[in-house]
């Protein structure tokens, strides 16, 4: 029975559904308690910190893996370029969307700041990303 397929098939699927559920839950009690309690970063550190851990994890694993970004999608590289340039954009606006309309009094120099965090940051994981494929492909195809 340790050895059946099938059962460490289901365990990795209910595994797999159950971390989904966290990653979500843990997301969305963040969010819910930073613009509906108006506590801050400082004040919800501890459960950020899991968070933000457990997304890098997953996000690194696929790409030592070699699973491109886009997975289960396949784009070819014109498309793969745009979404690696699309996402961020959308990534800052959103940034900026919310600290317009979610915070009261914020300055405009402050939402431009989170725009531009917002961007740069998911521009440089999506690099990082496709740096870590591209040295999976070049090691494996070898």
């Amino acid at each position: 029975m340790k050895g059946d397929e099938r059962i460490n098939v289901d365990v990795k699927t209910s595994k797999s559904i159950g971390y989904t559920i966290f990653w979500f839950g843990i997301f969305t009690v963040l969010l819910y308690r930073w613009f509906y309690l108006n506590q801050t970063l400082i004040d919800t550190l501890d459960i950020f910190i899991v968070w933000i851990i457990a997304s890098l994890v997953q996000f690194f694993t696929l790409a030592t893996k070699g699973i491109p970004i886009t997975y289960p999608f396949s784009m070819n590289k014109k498309e793969d370029r745009y979404f690696v340039f699309l996402v961020p954009l959308f990534s800052g606006i959103l940034s900026a969307v919310i600290l317009y309309f979610f915070k009261e009094g914020v300055e405009y120099w402050r939402i431009l700041g989170g725009f531009i965090v917002g961007f740069l940051g998911t521009l440089l994981l999506f690099v990082l990303y496709k740096i870590i494929i591209y040295l999976w492909e070049k090691i494996n195809t070898e």
